[in-house]
C-alpha cells in the first residue's frame, strides 16, 4: 500500500490513466494542464539530480512500475492487454512527458543544452529540433484518449527519430571525437534503449491481438 502511493506520487500519470480511461471530459484536460504535468515536472527535476541514470530510471523503471500497477488495480489479465498498458504509460509518459522536457530544453535552455551536446550554439536547427519534439509529445499526450493507431504511428516515427539520433551522437563520437556528457552519456543510451522497447512492446501488442483474433 505504501509502495503504491509513492510510486503513484513520483509517477503522477499514474493515477490520472487509471481514472481518464478513454472518455474525454474537459475537467480531465484541466487536470492534465495544470496539475499532472507540473507535478511530473517537479518529481522529474528532483530525479535530474541523479548524475548519468535519471531519465533511465524514471522511463524504464517507474513508469512501468506505475503501468503494473494499473494492470492490478483495473485486475488486467491477458498478456495482449497487459502490453498494452505498458505501451500506454512509456508512450503517455515518456514520448509525450518527456517531449514537453525536450522542448523546454531546446528552447528555454538552448544554450546550455547545445554546449552539453557539444553543438555551436544559436543554430536555427536547434528550435526546428525543439518544435518537432513539441509536436511529437502533443501526439504522445494526446494517446491519453485516442489509443490504437495513434500510439502505433507516434512510436514509430518517434522511434525512427531516436535511432537516428544515436547515429548522429555516434558519428559526431568517431568523426569529430565529440565526448560530450550530453552526447555519448545518458542521452545516447536513451536513444537506443528507448525505441528498442518501445518497439518490442508494439510487436508484441500486435502479434498477440493477431494470434487473439484468429483464436476468435
Amino acid at each position: 500500500m505504501i509502495l503504491g502511493k509513492i510510486v503513484d506520487f513520483i509517477v503522477p500519470f499514474g493515477p490520472f490513466l487509471r481514472n481518464v480511461e478513454n472518455e474525454y471530459k474537459f475537467k480531465y484536460f484541466l487536470g492534465l494542464l495544470f496539475h499532472i504535468i507540473p507535478l511530473t515536472f517537479f518529481v522529474y527535476w528532483l530525479f535530474s539530480f541523479i548524475p548519468f541514470v535519471s531519465g533511465i530510471i524514471y522511463m524504464l523503471v517507474l513508469v512501468p512500475l506505475s503501468a503494473k500497477r494499473h494492470i492490478k488495480l483495473k485486475d488486467i489479465s491477458g498478456r495482449p492487454e497487459k502490453y498494452k498498458v505498458y505501451l500506454w504509460y512509456l508512450t503517455v509518459v515518456s514520448i509525450g512527458f518527456g517531449g514537453l522536457w525536450g522542448f523546454i530544453g531546446h528552447t528555454f535552455m538552448a544554450d546550455t543544452v547545445a554546449e552539453g551536446i557539444g553543438w555551436t550554439t544559436g543554430s536555427p536547427f536547434q528550435t526546428e529540433l525543439a518544435f518537432y519534439i513539441l509536436g511529437s509529445a502533443v501526439a504522445g499526450l494526446t494517446a491519453i484518449w485516442i489509443k490504437g493507431h495513434m500510439i502505433t504511428a507516434t512510436v514509430i516515427t518517434k522511434s525512427i527519430f531516436w535511432f537516428g539520433a544515436a547515429l548522429v551522437h555516434i558519428k559526431e563520437a568517431v568523426v569529430s571525437q565529440n565526448y560530450s556528457p550530453l552526447n555519448i552519456g545518458a542521452p545516447l543510451v536513451n536513444d537506443i534503449v528507448l525505441p528498442f522497447v518501445f518497439l518490442v512492446l508494439l510487436y508484441l501488442v500486435i502479434k498477440k491481438s493477431s494470434r487473439k483474433v484468429e483464436v476468435d
